[in-house]
């Protein structure tokens, strides 16, 4: 690395940590994790008036280009962001909204509606939703070659206006969501479709998840809109959302990584205070074992979702993008669900109840490792897109 390289990577290092700072800082003093037990189960799941502070913060924009009223920032800033609240356990949808419906507008730069929205989302003022899997588990997610599938959802043209029938399933953050980038399958291929929330033929179904956040299902029964709410179709529209779905991924699992982290060290801290026979449970050696076994996991899980953040924020594209995301998240939820339930038998009785916090990370690790696919079906894509790519370099 040339010294030019190295002053450039030193300075973003330090940026990183300045970041990491400021937000943990903010999230401890204006989200302790009593707020977010205070808001489980209670629509819409989060705090309205919260994610305005975030917005003043300038969190919203994080991702969204200057040109959009952002700041331009990488994946790396993001996650950092995303970690910080995550320590608190705050039930804000930060990578749904701004990560997601974010980089997929980002993604549709042509249409004017898309930057419209794009806009509005940095700012604070809206709450756009991505509406794409449309089966329960997610094994229909990705096609045979570890792309993401065609959707069933059809748009059609008719009366001079979009109609788009079928459903979605796992929808964030849920019924709160100002409106919904929809994908659907049209004769131009692959659509994404901008559908306010009050769309006729739109039927939003709430679904209140183990963390106490909320999902949604859509119900389109011929949902009409301008041809103008058009933001992508074709080849555009499938880089648009393989990019995004792909850095959602990435970013979910540095969030796994933070909460595996904040787990590994309450049950540090308990095993360090907790006696038994007149001395630490710490001191012993089995309970040592395991708390290094935590340690190991978490430690690999954060250093594949480091390469992964710098792969992606250097321009990693396409399959080798797609491998990066799938081996991050399969890593970060493995480890994130593991840690959990030592964390659990490690803490003992008190582990499982609801009063203790351990149970607000186990809660958001089981949610956040489903959403865009779990660590198996992670795995299963992974192997599909390397044997893809094995037979493209062999052709």
């Amino acid at each position: 690395m040339s010294e030019t390289a190295a002053a450039v990577a030193d300075e973003h290092r330090q940026q990183l940590e300045l970041l990491r700072s400021s937000a943990a800082s903010f999230a401890a003093k204006e989200s302790p994790t009593s707020r977010a037990r205070a808001l489980r189960g209670k629509a819409p799941g989060f705090d309205l008036a919260f994610w305005s502070a975030l917005a003043g913060q300038g969190w919203t924009g994080l991702l969204a280009p200057e040109t959009a009223g952002g700041y331009g920032q990488g994946l790396a800033e993001m996650a950092e962001v995303a970690g910080a609240l995550a320590a608190q356990a705050a039930p804000e949808p930060l990578l749904p909204v701004v990560a997601f419906a974010g980089r997929l507008l980002e993604g549709c730069g042509g249409s004017e509606l898309a930057r419209r929205l794009l806009a509005e989302l940095a700012a604070g003022s809206s709450l756009p939703a991505v509406a794409w899997q449309e089966d329960a588990t997610g094994e229909g997610a990705f096609g045979k070659n570890g792309e993401l599938s065609d959707p069933a959802t059809v748009c059609a043209r008719g009366q001079g206006l979009l109609s788009l029938s079928g459903g979605k399933q796992h929808v964030r953050p849920g019924c709160a969501a100002s409106g919904y980038i929809v994908t659907a399958s049209s004769v131009d291929g692959l659509a994404l479709v901008w559908l306010p929330a009050s769309t006729p033929g739109l039927r939003c179904e709430p679904v209140t998840l183990a963390d106490g956040t909320c999902s949604a299902r859509l119900h389109l029964d011929r949902a009409g809109v301008a041809p103008e709410h058009l933001l992508a179709s074709g080849k555009q529209a499938q880089q648009a959302l393989a990019r995004a779905h792909d850095e959602a991924v990435v970013l979910a699992a540095a969030e796994l990584c933070a909460l595996a982290c904040c787990m590994v060290e309450m049950t540090l801290d308990y095993l360090r205070t907790r006696k038994q026979f007149g001395k630490a449970i710490g001191s012993f050696q089995s309970l040592q074992h395991r708390a290094v076994d935590m340690h190991i996991q978490q430690q690999l899980a954060a250093a594949v979702v480091a390469e992964a953040l710098a792969a992606l924020d250097a321009g990693a594209d396409g399959t080798a993008r797609a491998l990066l995301a799938a081996r991050a998240k399969a890593r970060g939820s493995d480890a994130a669900l593991t840690i959990a339930k030592e964390s659990v038998q490690l803490h003992g009785a008190i582990g499982f109840t609801d009063e203790h916090d351990l149970g607000l990370y186990l809660q958001r690790a089981l949610v956040l490792s489903a959403w865009l696919g779990n660590g198996a079906a992670q795995r299963r894509r992974y192997a599909l897109l390397s044997r893809r790519a094995g037979e493209g370099a062999a052709a």
